[in-house]
């Protein structure tokens, strides 16, 4: 799973993981509620993400520089150990290719287009809940970026059938009111 994928089942833009790693002390910083769902995203043990043993308070990362190279994007750190040993921590990826658009997943927004008609999304519904239900009721393979273009795809002006909107700081998706339903309210 990319870092888009992961900021995506969190509820977050696209960026949120990188940014977090690139800037620790950002306000876009992992909260409680989220740490309790990587080891469930991630399929290991939350002794996997956060070492045993590793010292509390805040880790401190020095000198951080840019990394602007040709096709990548991100950011360098050093990181300083209690003998005064520096060692330099690079986090860097591709850059997607200009123009480049990803093919969309046929099948996973059939079945998205079938729950809007099911009032799936009557409620409002976070990209896990939509993630975890796709997992359990279909035997389709996917990718958590097919969701997320679907989903795209339904709250696009073109489609217009699913409106979203950060709620609590987590992207929601819901029906769109019809024009029709307003006027009946």
């Amino acid at each position: 799973m990319g870092d888009d994928e992961l900021s995506f089942l969190l509820g977050k833009p696209n960026n949120y993981v990188f940014s977090f790693i690139i800037k620790p002390k950002d306000k876009n910083r992992f909260h409680e509620d989220q740490l309790d769902l990587l080891p469930f995203l991630l399929h290991c043990p939350f002794s996997k993400i956060l070492v045993n043993g590793t010292e509390p308070g805040n880790i401190m990362l020095y000198h951080t520089q840019e990394i602007d190279e040709d096709g990548y994007k991100g950011f360098s750190h050093i990181v300083y150990s209690e003998t005064g040993q520096g060692t330099r921590i690079i986090w860097k990826k591709k850059n997607a290719p200009k123009g480049s658009t990803r093919k969309t997943n046929k099948p996973v927004l059939e079945i998205l287009k079938g729950w809007i008609e099911q009032s799936y999304f009557d409620q409002k519904r976070d990209a896990l809940d939509i993630f975890k239900k796709l997992k359990t009721q279909s035997s389709i393979k996917f990718r958590v970026s097919d969701i997320e273009k679907c989903m795209k795809i339904l709250c696009g002006s073109r489609l217009s059938l699913l409106q979203k909107d950060s709620i609590g700081g987590v992207l929601r998706y819901w029906k769109m009111e019809n024009s029709e339903d307003a006027e009946d309210c």
